[in-house]
């Protein structure tokens, strides 16, 4: 059995990979309307940074407007937005939720705010280039197109080796996010970078039966818009710099808070591909944790083991190679080595505790 999973993952994997993903190509010069959408809940150590790079951006800025949505933020985030807007060179809406709270209701709020077809969402804790704008939105003039899955980074400006780790750990989730989407079968997203038309938002039905999901603001949008309109006109831009970064994790407990959260939703997905496709990848990890636990009870040799735990590092360090130098960073032997070690206990106790554990997010039971 751990033979026939293995070898459905390696099948996986060279489906994958086959075929290597290209940068996007431009198709013209030419600028949309923009709204960038984004929400925000408690973080006045970011959103200066955030504005200042926002005003960088090498973006007409009759084309651009700003919707800021406050999520109901206990510290001085709204105050400090408020004081800096009037500087900024395009249009800003500086907006605060009412009854509804969490991520999903800003970003419908921020939505029927915009008055332009292109919408770009981010969080508030990102980073991003001078050209950010024009990378995720030029791609809207293919017609068909509806949906952009932009790459996000995980960076820390002096690395621990656990956020070295988690910059890693990231750049793999990054290579199935673009793979799969290259391949028409897109599984992941994420809310970090994202972009749609604004009209097919609300075409989608975007969060409908996820809204008491607080997270999965982005992989719940790309189902619906799979529901809605299929695979065809979703496209992952290829483009560094179309990149966002985002810090790493710095403590244990926040990390595993943060992945609890992300694993609980799992339990509401009905798109087939991401159902498929992870469980795949689960019983891979699975597999190697049967294998360690059966050379312990003497089920299997210790050469067996090795084996498995090789078979499966080997796919994932090829994966990740064929990622762009500027989203995966270097040393990829060494931390996807140390990461298969940890990672099948780490992701199958995630699941496990998923299931028992709401933990708080930002104040907040998940």
């Amino acid at each position: 059995m751990i033979g026939f999973i293995l070898l459905v993952y390696a099948v996986f994997i060279v489906w994958m990979i086959l075929g290597k993903v290209k940068p996007t190509n431009k198709l013209s010069e030419k600028m949309h309307s923009v709204s960038i959408v984004i929400p925000y809940r408690n973080e006045e150590n970011n959103v200066m940074q955030l504005l200042t790079l926002l005003a960088r951006q090498k973006y007409a800025s009759e084309n651009l407007e700003l919707i800021l949505v406050n999520d109901h933020s206990t510290d001085k985030g709204f105050t400090l937005i408020d004081s800096e807007i009037d500087k900024l060179p395009f249009k800003v809406h500086h907006l605060s939720l009412g009854i509804e709270y969490g991520k999903k209701a800003a970003i419908k709020v921020g939505v029927e705010t915009a008055k332009n077809d292109v919408i770009i969402c981010t969080d508030a804790d990102c980073a991003m280039g001078e050209n950010w704008i024009f990378e995720m939105q030029f791609v809207f003039e293919g017609e068909k197109v509806q949906m952009a899955l932009g790459p996000v980074m995980l960076h820390s400006k002096k690395p621990t080796w656990f956020q070295k780790l988690q910059t890693f750990e990231f750049a793999s989730i990054m290579a199935v996010t673009m793979y799969t989407a290259d391949k028409k079968r897109p599984i992941l997203s994420n809310g970090a970078n994202i972009a749609f038309r604004r009209e097919l938002f609300f075409a989608s039905a975007n969060y409908e039966g996820n809204e008491d999901v607080a997270s999965g603001d982005d992989i719940f949008l790309l189902h619906a818009f799979k529901r809605k309109f299929g695979n065809e006109g979703i496209r992952f831009v290829a483009n560094e710099e179309a990149l966002v970064q985002t810090e790493a994790i710095s403590d244990f407990r926040s990390f595993f808070k943060q992945r609890i959260r992300w694993a609980a939703k799992s339990k509401k997905y009905k798109d087939y591909d991401t159902i498929k496709f992870g469980l795949v990848i689960s019983l891979a990890n699975v597999a190697v944790l049967v294998a360690f636990v059966g050379f312990l009870l003497q089920y299997n040799s210790f050469s067996f083991f090795v084996g498995v735990f090789c078979f499966k590092w080997i796919l994932d360090l090829i994966l990740v190679q064929q990622v762009p130098h500027w989203l995966r960073g270097n040393s990829i032997v060494k931390w996807s080595f140390i990461l298969s070690i940890f990672y099948p206990v780490y992701s199958v106790g995630i699941a496990l505790l998923s299931l028992f554990l709401s933990p708080q997010w930002k104040g907040r039971k998940t």
